[in-house]
């Protein structure tokens, strides 16, 4: 396993730290984080574009609907795809880039390709169980349900700084993660939480912002119930896919980087204890032996 002792995203000890950290790694990195957030977006974007959801509102049979649902298997799963690989590529550039290595590409490749598959099924079983604690919370109240999804979300943040630096086994990266989730349980929660609700915020906005040349559509869609289908129609324009791949790119790196900052700050250092034992009583090597005959005669 590699040192980052000298990484650029160690040493947080505060949310101010983290938040320094993070701007000047993001201002410093920022071509290579934005063209990497740009091509996944776009990707998964043209991926979606060829799913049609207003085909399933224009007809009320069930089996028709499985059929059409079924014919969606496969964009989607080449958007899943996309985003699985792109998050590991975003991950391994966020990890090794700064240490200004030789041959950083074939660095980065080789550290995303053994990775991949560990990923997917790491994800897989925590979204499965995230999914059922988020369910049990919603049903109880409202904000169990939203404490279960920032505590699955701060799980699973860990998980790719551990697979990239510690292990590639499923169980041991599962059991890793929680660990060092619950290292720092209230202040890892609470970086996560002020990191989602900003760029919950900033997405909101900038969502915004990428609306306003279709505002005449969303109008027409708002009066006019038949024509509801316009907003599906506009997910597939090839312009705003691309003002929304654009905009997305800028908000995608941040949850990687402080992926690394807060996996730097609570994973455990070895800690090197130096005995010294007491003078007096210390047993030296060559006690172990006989004594050679001039040893005894200068004794």
């Amino acid at each position: 396993m590699d040192n980052y002792q000298n990484h650029p995203l160690t040493g947080a000890s505060d949310l101010d730290g983290a938040m320094t950290k993070l701007w000047a790694f993001y201002k410093k990195y920022f071509i290579g984080l934005y063209i990497i957030s740009v091509v996944m977006a776009l990707l998964t974007g043209l991926a979606t574009s060829g799913i049609d959801l207003s085909a399933i509102q224009s007809t009320t049979d069930p089996q028709e609907m499985i059929k059409m649902m079924e014919g969606m298997i496969g964009p989607y799963s080449i958007m899943i795809a996309v985003s699985l690989v792109f998050s590991v590529l975003l991950h391994a550039w966020v990890l090794e880039t700064p240490l200004g290595r030789d041959n950083m590409v074939s660095r980065v490749l080789k550290a995303c390709l053994p990775t991949i598959v560990p990923y997917l099924i790491v994800m897989a079983l925590l979204i499965i169980a995230g999914s059922m604690m988020i369910a049990v919370g919603l049903v109880l109240l409202i904000l169990p349900g939203l404490f279960a999804l920032l505590y699955a979300g701060t799980i699973m943040i860990f998980v790719m700084p551990v697979i990239l630096v510690e292990t590639r086994n499923p169980a041991t990266v599962i059991s890793r993660a929680f660990t060092l989730t619950h290292a720092n349980f209230w202040q890892n929660l609470g970086w996560v939480t002020v990191i989602i609700l900003i760029l919950v915020v900033i997405s909101v906005v900038m969502g915004a912002l990428v609306m306003l040349p279709f505002t005449g559509g969303m109008i027409k869609s708002i009066t006019d119930p038949e024509a509801s289908g316009t907003i599906l129609e506009m997910a597939k324009n090839p312009f705003y896919i691309g003002l929304s791949a654009l905009t997305s790119g800028l908000v995608t790196p941040v949850l990687p980087v402080l992926a690394f900052i807060i996996y730097f700050r609570n994973r455990e250092e070895i800690t090197v204890v130096e005995v010294h034992p007491e003078e007096e009583n210390r047993v030296k090597v060559e006690d172990l032996y006989p004594r050679m005959p001039e040893d005894r005669e200068n004794s």
